[in-house]
């Protein structure tokens, strides 16, 4: 796994990453981890939108 970039705002953290070609995202939130999802078939312009958005609060994950 190769980590790309991170995105951070307030106590949630997204880590994008290339894995077997694909791109991804971790989630964090107080620095637990809650959430991974591996995009198959999108670019890391779209990986990096769903970290993005989820920091800013637009996108859930583990709920």
């Amino acid at each position: 796994m190769i980590h790309l970039s991170s995105y951070m705002q307030e106590d949630k953290r997204a880590e994008v990453f290339k894995k077997d070609g694909h791109y991804g995202a971790t989630f964090y939130d107080n620095d637990e981890r809650v959430g991974e999802e591996l995009y198959v078939g999108h670019s890391e312009s779209y990986a990096e939108n769903a970290a993005e958005n989820y920091v800013l609060g637009i996108k859930k994950v583990g709920v």
